[in-house]
């Protein structure tokens, strides 16, 4: 397990130095700090200088189209016959969440859902397979026949962007393929609402057994919402999923304001935070907010200057670790916000993904605290008789999430490529 974050260091990454003063448990303490994630498993194209086939697709700009099976077989091969320039890259928000977790972690990853029974070289199955890395486990998918699904950017010469959608089987994963002792014994469960937008769906029904199996199991289940258009389609089925199984909810600034009609993020996660435990919600070039719970007792303060906005004082206990609601005699709603890390990158190389990567790097922090309180149990981190539910506070996860959000943004896909340490800027 890397830790999360060096608290000698200005910047905040994952560090391998061991420095814990308490005797480690036993080595044969079984290894339960894997994260499991359900997704429509779905391929990224990014196709440049194809006005031609856009038009012949009937694409307008800013605007999304859905392709027919027949329609997406013969994209694929005019993109690979004619030359194309276009890039592959693997996507869907709980992928992205999934790999950035491993790369953050040191620790594995069980990834959910369909793939194409017959995966042939050159093939976006074959891609997604190709691209995804080792310490995903791909052992518990479902193969159905069919494509995989693919989401293509078309991009013009003035930068303008037309999508084509091909949903293929990314909704085939049934609900008796969900591996119940995996989601179990798991340090998190993650999904997104996109995949519950229709409950007659394989996947939909799925993704309820899997919520349900890990709330019984006291698992934290993480949910993300999708897109705003989807929150005002399905809110009450959100809500109703929020306030049932749901620790940690993650959003935008827009989703927030669909979920509960405010448009004021601190004001947001006030509301949320009456049916979860965690609630994070990005918020662009203004950076992120995230609240939580803490009981009274084991409440601290900030020593950072206490700030007002829509909430007077509203930081004043970011320092507390945050706990379940359940587990708080007296619960406090606590919050922490955090402009963007060095005001941004300079050049933005992706657009999205900012979420995922701080939702990564949340389910982290809540693993890393799971795996120290199994491994170090006699840690004064876990003296308290109440349980908390992350390793870090409240200020330090707002932190991490926001440098992984940075580094996400300043490359060119919507998830990490690679580990990364540490800097030695500034």
């Amino acid at each position: 397990m890397r830790f999360p974050g060096n608290r000698i260091a200005k910047h905040y990454f994952p560090v391998t130095r061991k420095h814990s003063r308490t005797p480690v448990a036993a080595e044969a303490v079984e290894r339960r700090w894997y994260a499991v994630g359900l997704d429509q498993l779905v391929m990224d194209v990014e196709v440049e200088g194809a006005e031609a086939l856009a038009r012949e697709l009937a694409l307008a700009p800013g605007e999304s189209a859905l392709l027919s099976d027949s329609q997406h077989r013969r994209l694929m091969e005019r993109l690979a016959g004619d030359r194309v320039t276009h890039r592959m890259s693997p996507g869907g928000a709980v992928g992205n969440t999934i790999n950035n977790f491993t790369f953050l972690s040191g620790e594995p990853a069980v990834l959910l859902g369909a793939l194409d029974a017959c995966i042939r070289p050159g093939s976006p199955a074959f891609h997604y397979v190709a691209r995804t890395p080792m310490a995903v486990d791909l052992s518990h998918v479902v193969a159905a026949e069919g494509t995989l699904a693919t989401a293509v950017t078309f991009i013009g010469p003035a930068g303008d962007r037309s999508f084509a959608v091909a949903p293929g089987i990314s909704n085939e994963f049934p609900p008796e393929a969900i591996p119940a002792e995996v989601v179990e014994n798991a340090a998190a469960v993650l999904t997104t609402l996109y995949c519950l937008r229709d409950p007659a769906w394989p996947i939909a029904r799925a993704a309820e057994r899997m919520m349900a199996l890990a709330h019984a199991a006291h698992v934290p289940v993480a949910l993300g919402l999708g897109t705003a258009s989807l929150v005002r389609e399905r809110r009450e089925l959100a809500i109703s999923l929020l306030e049932r199984y749901v620790t940690v909810a993650a959003m935008n600034a827009a989703e927030a304001e669909a979920l509960t009609g405010v448009d004021d993020a601190l004001l947001a996660c006030q509301r949320v935070l009456d049916w979860v435990d965690v609630v994070i919600v990005t918020e662009g070039p203004h950076g992120l907010t995230i609240g939580g719970w803490v009981d009274e007792a084991y409440r601290r303060e900030t020593d950072q200057g206490v700030r007002s906005k829509s909430i007077a004082e509203y930081n004043r206990w970011e320092y507390s670790r945050l706990m379940r609601r359940a587990d708080c005699p007296k619960p406090l709603k606590i919050y922490s916000h955090i402009h963007p890390y060095r005001g941004g990158p300079e050049r933005m190389g992706n657009t999205n993904g900012a979420g995922d990567a701080a939702l990564a790097a949340l389910l982290h922090d809540v693993t890393a605290n799971r795996y120290h309180r199994a491994t170090v149990p006699e840690s004064d981190k876990h003296a308290a008789p109440v349980p908390f539910l992350t390793y870090s506070s409240l200020s330090r996860c707002a932190q991490y999430g926001n440098r992984v959000a940075y580094e996400v943004l300043r490359g060119h896909s919507p998830r990490l490529e690679a580990p990364v340490g540490p800097d030695e800027e500034g």
